[in-house]
């Protein structure tokens, strides 16, 4: 009997917690201010000899994920401006958000494993967008923002590129900078179009906290292997 008051007890409060928690988040900028110290402030612009397209997620049926897609749109732009004569678009086998953390803490996943390759997805897409095939890249064995970048340090040295513009998305692009600049990658960064703070609405805050967690989980992980 006390062990079931007890149970009762314990979950009430949960409920309670979980629901007040949920209610702060929904109706405070409470996301928006945790949100700001990930933002980037980007220097003076100028061209390099390649844009670099970091993974942003895709899903099981080859259709690229928002992050992904507001990339690859950034990158054809800049290189329609004449950013860079090259674009090279990392990522490796789409798999699930469990397999893709797994990899990420416990390298359990393998990059070449699954039927589509995020890489070769925004390559297509760049190419039907009128971007020339030769001009595209791709790097496809990587699972992780690092390995992303790892792998394309080892593509500039093999091609001879010296300088990148590093494209991912607004709250990401501080984490990967700072790898970048662990690995000793001659960098300019180009967020995609940015509205983290106006995402206001209860439904947009939820979603916003969720990836800014995702990112301090990312710079806590990073920061503890000597990544950034």
């Amino acid at each position: 009997m006390r062990l079931m008051k007890a149970v009762k007890k314990t979950v009430k409060w949960s409920c309670f917690v979980f629901t007040a928690a949920a209610l702060v988040v929904m109706f405070t900028p409470l996301a928006n201010w945790l949100a700001a110290p990930l933002l980037l402030e980007e220097g003076p612009q100028k061209k390099t000899d390649l844009i670099a397209v970091l993974g942003g997620g895709a899903y099981s049926n080859g259709v690229l994920g928002g992050a992904s897609n507001e990339r690859l749109i950034k990158s054809v732009l800049l290189y329609r401006e004449g950013r860079a004569p090259k674009i090279v678009f990392t990522g490796g086998a789409v798999v699930g958000v469990k397999a893709k953390l797994g990899h990420t803490i416990l390298g359990a996943a393998n990059a070449d494993k699954g039927r589509f390759k995020e890489a070769g997805l925004m390559r297509d897409i760049a190419v039907g967008m009128g971007t020339p095939p030769g001009d595209c890249l791709v790097e496809e064995s990587s699972l992780s923002t690092y390995e992303n970048l790892r792998n394309l340090k080892a593509i500039m040295e093999k091609e001879g590129f010296r300088t990148a513009t590093l494209v991912s998305s607004p709250l990401h692009m501080r984490r990967a900078a700072m790898t970048a600049s662990r690995l000793g990658i001659d960098f300019t960064a180009v967020s995609a179009a940015d509205a983290t703070m106006h995402k206001t609405t209860p439904v947009a805050r939820i979603h916003l906290m969720r990836d800014v967690m995702w990112e301090y989980l990312g710079f806590g992980l990073y920061w503890m292997r000597g990544q950034i």
